[in-house]
């Protein structure tokens, strides 16, 4: 019984330190896939803001997306993270502080959106969320 207590235990272990290295590999690819879901949301913002056909359900919807996405995205740059062929700027990793309340910022500016209800507030809403994004790529975005 001890015997096979421990191969479990072994098996176990060795699953567990698989798992955890390569969700550190996988991490800029984690990253960027999020970031592409965020500008999936974005790219139907732009169509709604630039044919001016307001669709409540649709802008709440992916402000809701938006807003996931900003919450994934938050946990996927731990310490040690930095490594590797990345679109993340050093300064993440430097300016930890500055680079949460930009993402905080983007953030805030989701949930704003997702509060919209006619076509004059969306365009309000929408700049402050392209600036929002704007402003944390322009930081924290490599290239």
């Amino acid at each position: 019984m001890k015997k096979s207590s421990l191969v479990i235990a072994g098996f176990v272990g060795v699953v567990m330190t698989a798992f955890i290295g390569s969700s550190f590999a996988a991490m800029p690819d984690d990253r960027e896939g999020v970031m592409k879901d965020v500008m999936k949301s974005f790219k139907v913002l732009i169509g709604i803001s630039k044919s001016g056909q307001f669709d409540a359900a649709v802008v709440n919807k992916e402000a809701a997306a938006i807003i996931a996405n900003l919450d994934k995205f938050k946990d996927l740059f731990p310490d040690g993270s930095q490594a590797g062929d990345t679109k993340a700027s050093p300064e993440i990793w430097k300016d930890r502080a500055g680079f949460e309340a930009a993402r905080n910022n983007a953030r805030d500016a989701a949930v704003n959106l997702a509060k919209v209800s006619d076509a004059t507030a969306f365009k309000a809403a929408f700049d402050a969320q392209s600036a929002a994004c704007k402003g944390c790529h322009d930081k924290y975005r490599a290239n």
